[in-house]
């Protein structure tokens, strides 16, 4: 064994001498940094698990569906992760209709509410042919007001 002395005083001896018996004492630090390390992700990752799994009860989306006003956009979450946008048709006691908002038209499809895991409002933005329409717009604008300034500094 190693004495008190001999080990404050030399301490890369100690390191030496400890190797030679099989145990390095920087390898179990890092041992012991790569165990906490382990043990903070499963504490930071398992509230978020816990969280993904429950659901409200089919009574909470029956009683905001029918609030709803027919066409409203909504975003369904369903139990399985698939999402759906799209606008309100009816509510009834057993099922929301909904017409899904799509390029190409689809047909309208009706969720029972134990499948629903959220339902959310959303408010509709504008469509993407409108905004090719305004960029369209500016762009000619911008040639337009670029011909003037080149017009008006010939002379």
């Amino acid at each position: 064994m190693l004495e008190l002395s001999t080990i404050l005083v030399k301490p890369r001896l100690c390191l030496l001498r400890r190797r030679e018996n099989g145990f390095d004492l920087r390898s179990h630090h890092m041992n012991l940094k790569s165990l906490l390390v382990c043990v903070l992700v499963v504490l930071v990752a398992v509230p978020g698990m816990h969280a993904q799994s429950r659901f409200e009860p089919p009574d909470v989306w029956r009683q905001f569906a029918e609030r709803l006003p027919a066409g409203s956009y909504i975003g369904l979450t369903l139990k399985n992760g698939s999402t759906v946008r799209g606008h309100v048709i009816q509510a009834t006691a057993d099922m929301l209709r909904v017409r899904p908002k799509k390029r190409i038209e689809v047909a309208v499809q009706d969720f029972r509410y134990d499948e629903i895991a959220s339902v959310t409002r959303l408010k509709e933005g504008m469509s993407p042919g409108s905004k090719v329409l305004i960029g369209v717009g500016v762009g000619a604008g911008a040639v337009f007001a670029a011909l003037l300034t080149l017009l008006a500094s010939l002379d």
